[in-house]
């Protein structure tokens, strides 16, 4: 139900001309009739109201700036995170700050594959929890519809109407409560905001629910611009190491063919392969031969933790002409960067001419 300026102003018990300097400044929403008569909210005017607690107007109006306050204090805090891993920690602990929850997960959002994956989730003490696995949309239709019709959510374990799936994986967590908020820019959605309360079920007033979307805009922008700076950053870093590379083959290539027989020049290929990428490990075979070399490339892995099983990258590099089976499998500890794999098929058109001159 939509009040005018004078039901509203009495409900309140401050003066019409009050009300319209509110709606005026943004300090109370409102909407326009076709005539351009204001019309607010009666939701706003209670929350207003609750807030007033039978006080006089400045207390509303104290409300209200604290509201653009948490929203001016949160934006300066996120503006300046570029690095993933502070911003999404940031994002976590004003959002169980502000709605005074156990939990909150940022996650990714895969719209062709309708999936989701979590990029972090925090404790309300700052510590970081194991990532869950990614999940498919189709077994929570409650969060496609979060994600596509870009809306809030809030799923109470108590509420015998809320979504089955979401109700079962709180009571699978031992948790009360779940509100979810999409991540959204320039009307896309890129993400999600899932926080969790663990002890009670919640009702959340509007002005807590404007905030977290507001919140949630404002993350979604700067977790943006924090994975572009990354892109750009690993972008400078793979053409630092190619060059290093370029440097360090260039003074090794004149040498490569010394020794004579097919098996010290495969040898040498891998042994500069290693050298110049920082692999872990390359095999260099041809015509039925093969050598190999271990370099001191070691795999990435987070502070604190051992390398992972598995988390080696295996590139396979062949003789470009297709006139020899000449192949180099090199094996590095991260993902091949910008201009390494060209730079193996380069090696590898080399590595052929000299070991079959």
């Amino acid at each position: 139900m939509y009040l005018s300026v004078q039901q509203a102003a009495k409900r309140l018990g401050v003066s019409p001309v009050t009300i319209r300097r509110w709606t005026a400044t943004g300090f109370l929403p409102c909407t326009r009739t076709a005539g351009g008569h204001r019309r607010i909210d009666e939701h706003d005017i209670d929350d207003l109201a609750k807030a007033i607690g039978g006080s006089n107007h400045l207390a509303a109006q104290l409300a209200r700036e604290r509201e653009v306050d948490v929203l001016v204090n949160t934006a300066s805090a996120l503006a300046v995170k570029l690095d993933l891993t502070e911003l999404l920690l940031e994002i976590a602990m004003r959002m169980t700050s502000l709605l005074d929850c156990h939990f909150c997960a940022i996650s990714d959002y895969d719209a062709e594959a309708e999936a989701v994956r979590t990029l972090a989730e925090y404790d309300h003490a700052g510590r970081r929890l194991p990532d869950a696995s990614p999940y498919r949309l189709r077994d929570f239709p409650l969060t496609r519809r979060v994600l596509t019709e870009q809306t809030t959510a809030v799923v109470n374990v108590d509420d015998p109407h809320a979504d089955p799936a979401e109700v079962a994986e709180l009571r699978r967590e031992g948790d009360r409560s779940l509100l979810m908020v999409p991540l959204v820019v320039q009307g896309r959605s890129l993400g999600l905001l899932e926080v969790v309360d663990q002890m009670r079920s919640r009702d959340y007033s509007r002005q807590e629910l404007r905030l977290a979307s507001a919140i949630a805009d404002q993350a979604a922008v700067a977790i943006q611009n924090a994975k572009l700076f990354a892109e750009r950053r690993r972008s400078d870093e793979d053409i630092a190491r190619l060059r290093e590379a370029l440097v360090s083959l260039t003074a090794d290539m004149p040498h490569l063919g010394e020794g004579g027989r097919r098996s010290d020049a495969l040898g040498a290929v891998a042994r500069a392969v290693c050298a110049a990428l920082g692999a872990i490990s390359c095999v260099a075979s041809l015509g039925g031969e093969s050598a190999g070399a271990f370099g001191a490339g070691q795999v990435a892995a987070p502070a604190g933790e051992e390398p992972r099983a598995g988390a080696a990258n295996l590139v396979i590099a062949r003789d470009p002409s297709g006139d020899s089976d000449l192949t180099l499998a090199v094996t590095l500890p991260h993902p091949p960067g910008e201009g390494q794999v060209e730079l193996l098929d380069l090696v590898a058109a080399l590595t052929t001419m000299l070991a079959t001159r």
